[in-house]
């Protein structure tokens, strides 16, 4: 389903290690428990380091990438969502899945399609607006309103939302200067 395509470059490697130790350390650790925006930017480096990972040393399949987006999905459910923010266990969980999910997935981004491309980042974008309005509406299935065991309450969660539509549209203006570079637009 996925194959390691060559050598190791630390080249390639720097700025996905720099995203993982820069969020999986005690003191950011510590911090996601009270802080969720905090917690959501820790979800994204972990993903998009094994995205990177992905991309630059494996290739895999449509159903590598399918199977890699299911952590994306399912640690965003309120329930798995505030017991990864809550409990290390499940934060440990959480991160390796996250990271591991990326890999998948990005191990298939050099194989797909522009048609597929553009519809995997359009994907991305409604599942991510979704889940940046529940957030900006302040929903207490992500506070500690409905799970009492959270460090946060609904008060702080629209900025988490904002912060959402934020990478958001780094994202996407980074994938549109890609874009335009590969077409030689740039």
């Amino acid at each position: 389903m996925i194959k390691h395509i060559g050598g190791i470059s630390f080249k390639y490697l720097a700025f996905p290690i720099a995203l993982i130790i820069a969020f999986v350390n005690p003191y950011v650790e510590s911090l996601q428990f009270t802080n969720p925006l905090v917690f959501m930017l820790d979800h994204y480096a972990l993903y998009a380091a094994g995205v990177l990972i992905g991309y630059k040393y494996f290739r895999g399949s449509i159903y590598s990438f399918l199977l890699g987006i299911i952590p994306a999905g399912f640690w965003h459910i309120p329930l798995f969502f505030a017991l990864a923010a809550a409990f290390i266990p499940y934060r440990f969980l959480c991160e390796a899945t996250l990271l591991l999910g990326g890999i998948l997935a990005g191990s298939f981004i050099p194989k797909m399609t522009l048609g597929q491309k553009v519809t995997a980042l359009g994907i991305y974008m409604l599942a991510d607006s979704i889940l940046s309005i529940f957030f900006i509406l302040a929903y207490p299935q992500y506070s500690n309103a409905v799970y009492p065991f959270l460090g946060w309450g609904r008060s702080i969660l629209p900025y988490v939302g904002i912060e959402m539509f934020i990478v958001m549209n780094v994202v996407l203006i980074y994938s549109i200067y890609k874009l335009m570079r590969n077409l030689s637009l740039f």
